[in-house]
């Protein structure tokens, strides 16, 4: 995570070693704050991505890929956590990172 006067650059790799192709539907951005378990304190914001970098469609068995993700300008909390969700397309996969 990089900070740049209004905005953030999370440089993100992702290296695929399940043995089959991975086809990217979507990778979204959170904020989280809480515990998952106790849903009564759990809260989970979106974060408006305001430009993607070099974003691969899929990532080939036994190969890394890295990219870059630009958002507005944000601080993390104590108890805040970054959450990446990625998910493949037309399968079952999901990934939360």
């Amino acid at each position: 995570m990089v900070y740049n006067t209004s905005e953030v650059y999370l440089v993100i790799e992702i290296k695929n070693r399940s043995g089959i192709d991975f086809e990217i539907d979507y990778l979204n951005v959170y904020r989280t704050n809480g515990n998952n378990k106790r849903k009564a304190s759990y809260q989970r914001l979106g974060q408006e991505v305001i430009y993607k970098h070099k974003t691969p469609e899929t990532i080939v068995n036994g190969r890394s890929q890295r990219f870059i993700y630009v958002l507005p300008k944000f601080v993390l909390g104590d108890n805040e956590k970054l959450v990446l969700e990625l998910k493949e397309t037309n399968g079952s996969r999901k990934i939360i990172l």
